[in-house]
């Protein structure tokens, strides 16, 4: 089985006298980390969509290694939508936000 899209070794962590970074470094970081991770779901759902049409198709007999391959992308893209659903929360609480 693949590892998650995303794991922790893409969060980097800073030492708290290091200085952070840029808005723009950061927003380029984030945007490459969601990218990232969308391309791997949807390679996951490509994968899945294919084995699905070769079971079909007769080209493939493991019926195991279908369902294996579409429960794995259905779990990632669940995730890809609680995420999206988490950065929409936070984003709205952001705008509540009195200055």
């Amino acid at each position: 089985m693949k590892p998650l899209p995303v794991s922790p070794g893409d969060i980097q962590y800073l030492p708290e006298s290091a200085q952070p970074a840029s808005g723009r470094d950061s927003a380029a970081q984030f945007k490459n980390v969601l990218g990232r991770y969308i391309n791997e779901v949807n390679d996951l759902q490509n994968t899945a969509d294919k084995a699905v049409r070769d079971l079909a198709a007769g080209k493939m007999d493991n019926l195991h290694q279908v369902i294996m391959a579409v429960n794995e992308a259905d779990l990632s893209f669940r995730l890809m939508m609680e995420i999206r659903n988490r950065l929409v929360d936070a984003y709205r609480e952001i705008m509540r936000m009195q200055v």
